[in-house]
């Protein structure tokens, strides 16, 4: 956008395209386009320039949430209010009529709709390109949303991968044991019997890079394949994130994540959310609403206040990530490492078309197996030995016993998830201290 001195006559700015004069803007807020829209406006005298390009992630992020320029009201805050409520005032009879009908926008209890959550999944629609978003109280509840959606009015199975997080196996064992709900778990390195599948597939569901094994799934090859036989995408983002992937660009049709990880990036909630790539449908604001994995307003807001340093702090989590799995690789103790960022990783090629960089979670194996792991995990002092990932701590676990622990010995030697290997989420501490941390750890 031009720079234009503020003392100018409004008849000597430049008069760009997407101009809205300033009493225009006041008397009709509504056509002010909003942060979500990637587009700010500077009052020039009578005139309001519009930046027609979108900003950066970055800058999105540093002001994501904030309520008041998009309310067109004057002095209101900058930060998102809180509506710790679970009722909302429905008016008059023929209010309320049309806020349950849908005719006008409004709120009646907080698990169908909520002024918080709802700013919140404006965001992270917004920052991962999509239509709209839900969110959800984790997620395996987002998983378990998309999966519904995704089959809606399908026939053929939910296809998916071996390595999938070991969570979303669980569930999907739970959907077709107990439910009925066709499943077919597929190995995604064998691409022609990947394929193949998706051919048959009522939905498909896949996590890239995969947890923990880091293993790629081409998203767009696969969306092809799919969309011949009307079947809708699921991509898992939450390994990746928002800023390192962006699945909508090749064709996925929902993005699913765990907000606890590194969108709320503090480790103080457990959320999740699904964005669809075009609008929700009433169906799907059905689906959401009546499985009752909603979030409340307070942890809303935990992940909007993340969200607003989510750039700065995985430029960290990726420089951090880069180094740390680099010495690994370079160490006679581990005989395995598992991050998609090296130049020598076997899917070269398909990470540097879908990926930025590899990102902070990786995974290893020692020599010596399980009781080197596990001496390993016994030794660490500044790592934490915990699961999850994402937060600005480092975290350090033993997949076979925590995340993967619901499957069987032998789903999880096909997934490849030994008893000895070690997933670490790297975390943004100084790089010097993580790595003596990790030193003393393997010495040991």
């Amino acid at each position: 956008m031009t720079a234009v001195g503020l003392n100018m006559a409004a008849s000597s700015v430049p008069r760009l395209k997407n101009e809205i004069k300033v009493n225009q803007y006041r008397t009709r807020p509504s056509q002010r386009q909003s942060y979500s829209d990637g587009v700010y406006s500077r009052r020039l005298g009578e005139v309001v320039a519009v930046n027609t390009e979108p900003f950066h992630l970055a800058t999105r992020c540093a002001h994501g949430g904030a309520s008041g320029r998009e309310s067109g009201k004057a002095n209101e805050p900058f930060q998102q209010a809180i509506v710790q409520s679970t009722v909302f005032d429905l008016g008059t009879s023929a209010e309320a009529e049309a806020i349950f009908s849908g005719a006008r926008k409004g709120y009646a209890y907080s698990r169908f709709g909520n002024p918080s959550v709802d700013a919140l999944a404006k965001m992270i629609a917004d920052m991962e390109g999509g239509a709209e978003a839900l969110v959800t109280s984790s997620g395996i509840a987002a998983v378990l949303c998309a999966v519904t959606a995704g089959l809606d009015g399908r026939d053929g199975p939910l296809v998916t991968h071996q390595d999938i997080y070991g969570g979303s196996f669980e569930l999907l064992r739970i959907l077709s044991d107990i439910h009925r709900v066709p499943v077919e778990v597929v190995d995604s390195t064998n691409r022609e019997a990947w394929l193949d599948a998706v051919l048959r597939a009522g939905a498909v569901l896949l996590e890239t890079p995969s947890n923990p094994l880091m293993r790629l799934i081409d998203i767009e090859e696969t969306v092809a394949q799919a969309h011949t036989v009307g079947a809708p995408v699921i991509v898992d983002n939450t390994v990746a994130t928002p800023l390192n992937q962006r699945p909508f660009n090749f064709g996925a049709d929902w993005i699913v994540h765990s907000t606890s990880k590194y969108l709320n990036g503090h480790s103080d909630m457990i959320g999740g959310c699904l964005v669809r790539k075009e609008r929700l449908s009433a169906m799907h604001r059905t689906i959401h609403k009546n499985l009752g994995g909603t979030l409340n307003a307070l942890d809303a807001w935990l992940v909007l206040r993340g969200l607003r340093t989510f750039a700065l702090r995985m430029e960290a989590h990726n420089r951090n990530g880069q180094a740390v799995a680099e010495w690994l690789l370079s160490r006679p103790e581990i005989s395995r490492v598992y991050y998609p960022g090296f130049a020598s990783y076997s899917q070269p090629d398909l990470f540097r078309r879908q990926m930025k960089h590899g990102g902070a979670l990786l995974s290893f194996e020692l020599v010596g197996g399980k009781e080197a792991a596990c001496r390993f995990l016994d030794r660490i002092e500044l790592v934490f030995h915990a699961v999850s990932l994402g937060g600005m701590e480092s975290l350090a676990t033993r997949p076979a016993m925590s995340s993967h622990r619901g499957m069987t010995s032998e789903a999880r030697l096909r997934a490849g998830v030994s008893d000895s290997l070690v997933r670490l989420s790297v975390g943004v501490e100084a790089i010097e201290d993580l790595l003596a941390d990790l030193e003393q750890a393997i010495a040991g």
